[in-house]
């Protein structure tokens, strides 16, 4: 387990709730026949849960550039310190499941993509549409494509500007507006075309060229933390209040339906920026939280740190297994009520292993002296 001194309760609170999100609203897959108000409901905490996860990413990452910015000259090779330091963190998981969904895929005949090779390299929803295998990896490859384009533009910003605080802010202003634009260029291509929640989900919501600012409004929160610090602790309460009326007021729209039907630039343009925003807004708040008592800490830090495995683990994985060895369709609803239970216990525990055992000693390798070494001698 990880240090605990070195971590913040309420950062850990936010990554554990976002995972909760998203297995809660993937055990409707074991009610297919239950296609209701309550599924509805479901698929929008999941999807709340990966933008959670999302601003929470956008923070810490942009605050590890920010000090590799503000303690060296943040050279070429600074920046493939960090690439090397986050690929050693999630590379080697996503690509051990994504073998093992392959495996499986061929031994039970599923029909594979013809372009597999794009989920080696992130670009299974880049641009086109996210086919329906593993498709839990399409937030994958939104986070992977944020970690390699902003360290490039944050160089360039600090060629340019040579305040340090004004290249990191400017550098995130303008990443932030190019995916805005992307948006707007997707509304005005689809804007006299009929669509559906399906289509937008699959066509705009989780495709990289459009999502990439969802990352980056974190850098905003990690900018103002580091800059602005006062600001940031002071403002806390106000901040997290105006972000739950935020969500509340948006959330409220998407399942009406008016959204597709009167207001296509809300919902192609603005929904997804300031969904962002109002969950940034809570991230002050839950920074400062204060720390409960220790059994309580233990259960939150153990999901956070283990969440990154059952994220991965827990669709395609775990729950499709399952309907193979026990079909979901025609049980009762005490059985799946078991199978609910089922599939949470062992996702916790199946991700448990999989993080002490394989997950953490690949990170721990990317503080070797030969990694370490041999990027700073370049």
């Amino acid at each position: 387990m990880e240090n605990k001194s070195t971590r913040i309760y309420g950062l850990d609170l936010m990554r554990a709730f976002a995972i909760i999100m998203v297995l809660v609203s993937h055990a409707a897959y074991i009610f297919p026949e239950h296609n209701n108000a309550l599924s509805g409901l479901l698929q929008l905490i999941g999807f709340q849960g990966v933008e959670v996860f999302f601003v929470l990413s956008g923070f810490l990452i942009g605050g590890i550039l920010l000090k590799i910015i503000n303690s060296t000259n943040f050279s070429i090779s600074d920046i493939t310190y960090f690439w090397i330091r986050r690929w050693f963190r999630t590379l080697p998981l996503y690509f051990l499941i994504l073998l093992v969904n392959i495996g499986i895929a061929y031994y039970i005949g599923y029909t594979m993509p013809d372009n597999l090779w794009v989920y080696f390299v992130f670009l299974q929803n880049f641009a086109s549409e996210h086919v329906s295998f593993f498709p839990e990896s399409w937030s994958l490859s939104v986070e992977e494509h944020a970690y390699i384009l902003a360290p490039i533009v944050l160089f360039i910003g600090n060629m340019f500007l040579k305040n340090k605080q004004k290249a990191f802010l400017w550098s995130t202003i303008i990443l932030i507006l190019i995916f805005t634009l992307t948006k707007l260029t997707y509304y005005i291509a689809h804007k006299d075309s009929p669509t559906s929640l399906i289509f937008w989900n699959l066509n705009l919501k989780a495709l990289v060229i459009y999502r990439l600012d969802a990352i980056y409004y974190g850098f905003v929160l990690a900018y103002i933390y580091f800059y602005k610090r006062t600001f940031f602790k002071v403002m806390r309460y106000k901040l997290f209040l105006l972000g739950i009326v935020l969500i509340a007021v948006l959330n409220l729209l998407y399942p009406i339906g008016l959204v597709f039907k009167t207001q296509p630039f809300y919902l192609n343009v603005l929904y997804l920026p300031l969904n962002t925003i109002g969950i940034a807004l809570l991230l002050p708040f839950l920074f400062y939280m204060s720390k409960p008592h220790m059994k309580l800490q233990n259960i939150v830090l153990r999901i956070s740190v283990y969440s990154y495995a059952m994220y991965l683990l827990h669709y395609t994985f775990i729950l499709y297994i399952m309907q193979l060895i026990y079909p979901f369709e025609g049980l009762k609803l005490y059985q799946k009520m078991i199978c609910v239970l089922v599939y949470l216990s062992i996702t916790y525990i199946l991700s448990s292993m999989v993080y002490k055992y394989y997950e953490k000693p690949l990170t721990n390798l990317r503080d070797k002296k030969f990694f370490t070494s041999s990027v700073k001698s370049n």
